[in-house]
């Protein structure tokens, strides 16, 4: 038996901070940065208007942020802890930070880590001796190729301004606080150096490094779901087959670590995400101040997201990335985010239960997959401002196994836990091993939360402890109210990234209610990008190219349903765009990781990267962003198909007669 859990995990301010940084929970089944590294380098958010002036943190860094934005809500930071660089030494780190919220974040590979970082620095390299920028494209994602032919302009010149590896190893110095810059200017030097072989250049600058597992070797594959965004959103080449961009269309990329894919709970991932939309903000205004030119256009692809979340707008990245998206609109109307809404539909991650159905318990089923070998995690979400005093939820394991104790926990906080959310956790315990975590959290003090971990039902990293395969029963036990809108289930994605070998597998849920005698709570309307609810970002569906369909996975805005009929719930898609080429041919091509080589990624990522690249040309040639989009006809609209394709749809990209 572990016993009981000792007070340091319970400081972590969130239940996946506490699960996976935790070795006698979940930290065996995380993803290697944390499971086999020293906790020595970490990130983090501020969140609520907290403050870092105050903490008594070693070499505390802020990484570049746009100064168009000079008091932002939410903040991404790194610190180094100098105790000991585990659980507890990051415990003391944490009783440190002032502020009324903090993230923390992944780790940073030592060897990451910028010796001298000075972020008012001027970029090395750095030159404008190339055409005028009419708009800026940034690039969010993994495996970025800068050096492919399809981003040169028609001089041979490269059209990418900046690119920050994040898990590269440092330069000495630098104007980052972690990775590496490179410029327009030394990609170029690069280029002209090593070519023909484009796989040396990637080498010599460093986007290459076996010893580094957040890095790796992305680049050494044929293709890359970052290098596959790019070709689409900003690139000129033929497996594109799309019209060409002009030469002032620049490009500003951040290639996010492997880790950003490779963890399965959505926990971790903001701090560097949130710190690359700042760092292409900046950059380009340090483009139209090199040009002595206004407030460029700016249309950034941020093609990532997970599934779980309150899907409200609230979490941290989302209410950032309105703050950056009105403060620029404010003064460059031509500013965007774009996301997909992802590609869960048909994947039963999400379940609706109404009012109506919560009069005595409710159970709904968790099918947890064999040989999964990471964790899988489920979060119940209350409606906002809903008091749950009273109310409680159960997990049971599937048949013919027990608990050493029933896993039921009280919808409340508790008082011992001081700083961050209101929270309570306990453990889920079989034959005396922790095989889970059970938590509840009122998010920002607004909406209730229960989170659900489960670690791998096969043993993973030497530790022999498995959670059980099969149906496992979720039951919410009613308190005294009742709430007017749905309680909502979503389970988190947990498939295996191609080329990461996570070898997780999907859990589901199971409406447990008699076969017809209800409509199932397990829907597809309601999941969709689970950071991708800010009211200004536009989040981009996928359809059929010959048939305008909705593709199956694309996922979908929630549903309500009233007297009148059935209604939206929420954010719904902006528009829907081309992500299968037809039937026959799903997917969309695009660019390899080496010039002359081609790749066919499917899913709404790629839809977003076209709408990127159409709203790119648009403004480049003194448009607005969607002047090419298509308004789907009124008559034509109802609450399902707005769920699906939102209000407009965008003409296809990919796969023309290339016109250069």
């Amino acid at each position: 038996m572990y016993g009981p859990r000792e007070t340091r995990i319970d400081r972590y301010t969130g239940p996946y901070e506490r699960w996976v940084f935790s070795q006698e929970l979940g930290r065996s089944f995380a993803f290697p940065a944390i499971r086999d590294g020293e906790l020595r380098y970490m990130t983090a958010l501020m969140e609520r208007g907290g403050t870092l002036s105050n903490c008594e943190l070693s070499d505390l860094r802020i990484p570049p942020l746009w100064a168009g934005l000079p008091k932002p809500e939410v903040v991404p930071f790194a610190f180094r802890v100098d105790t000991a660089p585990d659980d507890v030494g990051l415990s003391r780190a944490m009783s440190r930070l002032g502020g009324p919220r903090v993230r923390m974040n992944f780790p940073v590979d030592p060897a990451a880590w910028t010796a001298e970082y000075d972020a008012g620095a001027a970029s090395q390299g750095w030159t404008h001796d190339r055409p005028v920028p009419s708009v800026v494209i940034g690039v969010i994602d993994d495996g970025l190729p800068f050096a492919h032919r399809a981003f040169l302009n028609g001089q041979g010149q490269t059209r990418v301004s900046n690119v920050w590896l994040q898990a590269a190893r440092a330069e000495p110095s630098a104007a980052v606080p972690f990775g590496r810059e490179l410029t327009n200017g030394q990609i170029d030097a690069l280029r002209t150096a090593h070519l023909p072989h484009e796989r040396a250049i990637y080498r010599a600058a460093g986007a290459v490094d076996a010893g580094l597992p957040e890095l790796g070797g992305a680049l050494r594959h044929h293709g890359t779901h970052g290098g596959h965004m790019a070709g689409i959103a900003a690139g000129n080449d033929p497996f594109v087959g799309a019209s060409p961009l002009p030469d002032g269309a620049w490009i500003v990329g951040v290639q996010l670590p492997n880790t950003v894919a490779w963890d399965t709970s959505g926990f971790g991932k903001e701090a560097y995400m949130l710190a690359a939309l700042h760092y292409i903000f900046d950059r380009a205004d340090r483009i139209a101040e090199g040009f002595g030119v206004g407030m460029l256009p700016l249309v950034v692809n941020f093609s990532y997201g997970w599934s779980a979340n309150g899907h409200d707008g609230q979490t941290g990245i989302e209410r950032a990335m309105e703050d950056l998206l009105t403060a620029r609109r404010a003064r460059q109307s031509q500013t965007a985010i774009v996301m997909p809404t992802g590609n869960n539909f048909a994947q039963d991650m999400h379940a609706a239960i109404p009012p109506e159905r919560l009069g005595g318990p409710f159970r709904v089923g968790w099918q947890i997959l064999p040989d999964d070998r990471t964790s899988s995690y489920l979060e119940i979400w209350w409606p906002e401002g809903f008091d749950a005093k009273g109310w409680r939820v159960e997990i049971a394991p599937p048949e013919g196994h027990g608990l050493d104790r029933p896993a039921l926990l009280s919808v409340t906080a508790d008082p011992a836990l001081a700083g961050g959310d209101p929270r309570r956790f306990d453990e889920i315990e079989q034959g005396g091993q922790n095989i889970g975590q059970i938590s509840a959290d009122r998010h920002l003090g607004r909406r209730w939360r229960v989170m659900l971990a489960l670690i791998p039902t096969v043993t993973v990293s030497g530790d022999p402890r498995r959670a059980p395969a099969g149906r496992w029963t979720v039951t919410l036990w009613p308190g005294s109210n009742v709430p007017q809108d749905p309680v909502e289930i979503w389970v988190q994605r947990d498939d295996d990234p191609v080329a990461l070998h996570t070898f997780g597998r999907q859990s589901r849920l199971v409406d447990m209610a008699a076969e017809g005698a209800t409509p199932s709570v397990v829907t597809g309307f309601g999941c969709y990008n689970g950071i991708g609810s800010a009211p200004s970002v536009t989040r981009v569906a996928g359809h059929c190219g010959t048939s305008g369909s909705p593709a199956a996975y694309s996922g979908a805005g929630r549903l309500g349903f009233t007297s009148d009929g059935v209604v939206t719930r929420g954010v719904v898609p902006t528009l829907s765009a081309v992500s299968d080429q037809g039937p026959a041919r799903p997917g969309l091509p695009s660019i390899g990781v080496l010039s002359g080589s081609g790749a066919r990624l499917q899913g709404t990522s790629a839809a977003a990267a076209s709408v990127t690249r159409l709203m790119a040309a648009s403004v480049a040639s003194g448009g607005a962003l969607f002047d090419a989009m298509t308004p789907i006809p009124q008559s034509e609209t109802d609450a399902r198909r707005t769920a699906r394709q939102g209000s407009a749809l965008a003409p296809a990209v990919c796969g023309r007669r290339f016109e250069g």
